[in-house]
């Protein structure tokens, strides 16, 4: 059984893996197949990628904002996020300012925005207090590590709608 809370380290590592997988799914497509929706009410790969990446760079900046230290504990939040964020069969509103722009995306640009994303998540984690509260997000005060969770929780799910997209393109 995988353990609940992880520390950075092991959130890094599990993150690293998450988009390695995300980042060879959406390398398997090609060009015409990044932009093509594959099945009703679904974004395309492109669009996808677009809205990871987005939100990643929203949490990256998320962690340099001005934090105090919580007085509660740093990892109340990770049961749920996990629970909401692994339940496949829920369907999600994505928040209007990740949303993915109506756009045609170049598969290689994507994925290293897609990359990009995320080393600037690792470099802007490198010396903050993951026990630190930042307020003003969209699911409310969330502590640091409670974030690292989060982006964990947001790309394993893309990563599952990810394969199913790519699925439906071999078809």
């Amino acid at each position: 059984m995988t353990k609940e809370v992880l520390t950075k380290e092991e959130l890094f590592l599990s993150i690293d893996d998450a988009v390695a997988h995300l980042s060879r799914l959406a390398a398997s497509l090609n060009e015409k197949d990044i932009n093509q929706i594959p099945y009703q009410d679904s974004w395309t790969a492109g669009q996808l990628l677009r809205h990871v990446t987005k939100s990643t760079n929203g949490m990256a900046k998320a962690m340099l904002t001005e934090s105090t230290p919580a007085e509660r504990d740093s990892s109340e939040k990770v049961h749920e996020l996990r629970k909401t964020f692994l339940n496949f069969s829920l369907k999600m509103q994505s928040p209007e300012f990740i949303v993915p722009e109506n756009e045609i995306y170049q598969q290689k640009n994507s994925i290293d925005e897609l990359n990009s994303s995320f080393k600037k998540l690792k470099d802007n984690n490198s010396v903050q207090d993951m026990n630190d509260l930042v307020e003003g997000l969209p699911f409310g005060p969330t502590t640091k590590i409670e974030l690292l969770h989060f982006v964990l929780y947001h790309t394993e799910r893309h990563l599952h709608q990810m394969r199913k997209i790519c699925e439906a393109l071999k078809q």
